[in-house]
C-alpha cells in the first residue's frame, strides 16, 4: 500500500485551530516491556510528564499598544541585542514536542512504553541539564510531549502502531500532541544517531521522492516518510531537524577518532541526508555538527563518543536556542 499523501493542508489547519491537531497519542499505553531488541540498554517505560500549556504573555501586547501611542514600532525595540529579543519575548509562552533518540531521553518524562537512557546510564544525572530542558528553561518554552526512545532508529516497519523503535512508524508520528490534542507550535526532530551506528543505507531519496508504507530499509526514505506524517499531523507546527554530533570510536594515541560504519559512513554523511531533505521540504535545520561538539574535544562532551555530558548538553541546547530565536 502507498502512503496516503494528505491533499486538504487547509482544512487540517482549521480543524487544528478549532480542535487541535494529531489526534491525540497513539498506543499510549503500549509496554513493549519484553523481547524488544534494541541498541541501548532495555528501560522501564515510564509515564510521561507534561507540564500544562500557558499562553502567551499578555503583557507583550500591553507593550505594543503602549508603543503604538507613542508612535514607536516594537519590532524596531530592541534595546541594543538587534532583533533577538523581540523574537524571544514571542517564544515565551508557546510550545513544543520532540521527535527523538537516546540523547533526548530522560526518565519521568518520555510517552508510556518508551525507553529512557538517562540518568540511570550516562552522566547526566538531572533533568535540568538536558539540552531539551535547558531550553525550555531559558526560552520560557512549555513542552508538550518528549517523543524520545533510547535505540530507535528512523528507518524499520512504518506500520507499527506499538513500537517506540522505528521514528518513521504510527505511534511514533502520533505522540506528540499537548494536552487534549493539541498541536505543539514547534517540532524538534533529533534522531539518525542509531541509524548511523547499525549502517542503516543512505539511499537516494531527497526528501520529495514518493515511499511505500511497510519496511522501509533506507534512511533517507524513512526519514522522507517521518516528516510527510508529522507535517501532516502538525500541519500548523515549525519542524525543526538537527543534524548530528560527530559520534567516536575509541582511538590508540588519541581518546577518539571518527566513528566509521559497515556503510564507510561517518555521522556527517547522515547529517549531510538530514540537511539536504530538510532543506528540499523548506523546513529549519539545527547543524549540530557545528555546535561546538567534535572529536577532539568528545572525551569532555560525551561520556561514550555518543551520549552527551552536561557539557555537551549545553552545546546542543545553544545551537537549539539561537535556531529557535531565529525565527
Amino acid at each position: 500500500m502507498k502512503r496516503k499523501v494528505c491533499t486538504a493542508v487547509c482544512a487540517l489547519a482549521v480543524s487544528a485551530v478549532v480542535w487541535g491537531c494529531g489526534g491525540g497519542p497513539a498506543g499510549a499505553d503500549a509496554q513493549n516491556e519484553s523481547g524488544m531488541e534494541r541498541a541501548d540498554v532495555d528501560r522501564q517505560g515510564t509515564d510521561v510528564s507534561v507540564a500544562d500549556h500557558s499562553d502567551a504573555d499578555a503583557g507583550q501586547g500591553i507593550n505594543e499598544g503602549a508603543a503604538a501611542q507613542s508612535g514607536e514600532n516594537p519590532s524596531d525595540s530592541t534595546d541594543g541585542q538587534g532583533s533577538t529579543q523581540t523574537e524571544e519575548v514571542q517564544l515565551a509562552g508557546t510550545t513544543f514536542s520532540i521527535l527523538g533518540d537516546s540523547i533526548s531521553t530522560f526518565q519521568g518524562y518520555n510517552p508510556m512504553g518508551y525507553y529512557a537512557f538517562f540518568p540511570e546510564s550516562g552522566e547526566v544525572e538531572r533533568a535540568e541539564d538536558t539540552w531539551w530542558q535547558r531550553v525550555a528553561d531559558d526560552l520560557e518554552l512549555t513542552l508538550y510531549t518528549n517523543g524520545s526512545s533510547s535505540g530507535a532508529t528512523v528507518a524499520g516497519d512504518s506500520t507499527g502502531t506499538e513500537d517506540p523503535q522505528c521514528a518513521c512508524n504510527e505511534l511514533r508520528t502520533n505522540d506528540l500532541s499537548g494536552p487534549e490534542g493539541m498541536c505543539p507550535d514547534r517540532v524538534v526532530i533529533y534522531l539518525g544517531t542509531n541509524d548511523m551506528l547499525k549502517a542503516v543505507p543512505l539511499g537516494d531519496n531527497d526528501g520529495t521522492g514518493l515511499v511505500e508504507e511497510g519496511e522501509v530499509a533506507a534512511f533517507s526514505d524513512a526519514y522522507t516518510l517521518m516528516l510527510d506524517k508529522v507535517q501532516a499531523n502538525y500541519p500548523l507546527a515549525e519542524i525543526y531537524c538537527c543534524t548530528l554530533l560527530p559520534v567516536g570510536d575509541y582511538g590508540t594515541e588519541t581518546p577518539y577518532v571518527e566513528f566509521v560504519n559497515g556503510e564507510g559512513l561517518t555521522s556527517a554523511d547522515y547529517g549531510e541526508t538530514i540537511a539536504n531533505i530538510a532543506e528540499n521540504r523548506g523546513l529549519s535545520v539545527i547543524n549540530l555538527s557545528d555546535c561546538g561538539v567534535t572529536i577532539d574535544n568528545l572525551q569532555e562532551m560525551t561520556s561514550d563518543g555518543v551520549h552527551p555530558t552536561a557539557a555537551g548538553m549545553e552545546r546542543i541546547a545553544e545551537a537549539v536556542k539561537e535556531a529557535l530565536s531565529a525565527r
